[in-house]
């Protein structure tokens, strides 16, 4: 079993943009490939086997086997990621930011307390009274 070859990955988190990761897989066929989101991570697999029968009738088997794991921010929506295969072999899989919800305008109403009463000595019988002097 053999692995295959490095290949380049290219990996952009942006505040601004979300999640965007650009990897070759110019090895492999679209139907060699697999995308998965697994929890908060996107796993990329490819897996091709190619059989060589040489001139004397001998048979040769390759298995390549490609395997990449990203883990995806917590601001990034996960649920829409997409995946988007060029003529070149580059497989580019994207998610947005996930949208902040909008803070709606709200007054918050001020809660008047009743007045304490003030210190002093009590009254006797309604009456005030004046210090002597």
């Amino acid at each position: 079993m053999e692995r295959a070859p490095s290949s380049s990955t290219s990996l952009t988190l942006s505040s601004g943009e979300g999640f965007s990761i650009c990897q070759d897989v110019k090895n492999f066929a679209p139907e060699q490939l697999s995308v998965k989101v697994v929890g908060r991570k996107v796993v990329l697999v490819g897996q091709k086997e190619t059989q060589n029968v040489d001139e004397k009738g001998s048979f040769s088997y390759k298995y390549e086997v490609l395997k990449r794991e990203w883990d995806v921010p917590e601001e990034v929506d996960a649920e829409a990621l997409t995946c988007s295969l060029s003529k070149e072999g580059q497989l580019r899989i994207e998610a947005p930011r996930l949208a902040l919800p909008a803070a709606p305008e709200r007054s918050v109403p001020i809660q008047v307390s009743p007045a304490a009463p003030q210190p002093g000595p009590a009254p006797e019988n309604g009456a005030t009274t004046k210090a002597q002097v």
